[in-house]
């Protein structure tokens, strides 16, 4: 409440009245949004988690031949590549993000001098490229659920820490004040009555 300044009448205390149960009211919701958004967060990130697993046990599988690829004329990204990465727009824990569906991709036709461990290759280069895609998507997501996180809690210290103790505050004083103002008035009155009562006596 420092700086502000206070009007001391009846006006003012309702509408302080106002703010803190609409303030009141509104920091259990930015509460629960905080935390659905945090919960959120972490089930992404283990889902990001589980996907490297995935990554990491697919290159494991594929290193009894991965020597013969570096070994080989056969350039297995000319057989591969990315036209597009498919997500679709929905709404998660109040935020609306790009959700992974799938990867467009461009494959060349294998001919008949082409080694057989090139379809192998390729089909392995699918599956690690839409887990990627996916992680992609999913780091995107958190990005905006974290960037609407940080606008939540700015709102809850708003209301903890601001607008709930600043109203309770100034309803407090206002109420004093106009407390103090009613003693005076009552107490002038009587100074005014006693006075007149001994002007007439004499």
């Amino acid at each position: 409440m420092a700086g502000v300044k206070i009007k001391y009448t009846k006006t003012e205390r309702a509408r302080q009245k106002k703010i803190l149960k609409v303030s009141e009211r509104m920091l259990p919701l930015f509460e629960a949004m905080e935390k659905s958004l945090m919960a959120t967060i972490n089930t992404i990130s283990e889902r990001i988690e589980k996907i490297k697993e995935e990554i990491e046990k697919n290159e494991k599988a594929a290193e009894p031949w991965i020597a013969v690829m570096s070994d080989s004329w056969v350039n297995i990204d000319e057989f591969i590549s990315v036209n597009k990465i498919i997500t679709k727009s929905i709404d998660v824990a109040g935020v609306r993000v790009q959700q992974y569906e799938g990867v467009d991709f461009n494959v060349m036709v294998i001919n008949e001098d082409t080694p057989l461990w090139v379809d192998d290759a390729i089909a392995l280069m699918q599956e690690q490229l839409q887990l990627l895609a996916e992680i992609d998507c999913l780091k995107a997501q958190i990005d905006l659920l974290e960037e609407e996180l940080l606008d939540v809690r700015a709102r809850v210290k708003l209301f903890e820490n601001r607008r709930i103790p600043n109203a309770k505050m100034a309803i407090r004083k206002i109420g004093q004040k106009l407390q103090d103002d009613e003693r005076l008035t009552i107490a002038t009155a009587k100074v005014v009555k006693t006075g007149k009562q001994e002007g007439a006596r004499l």
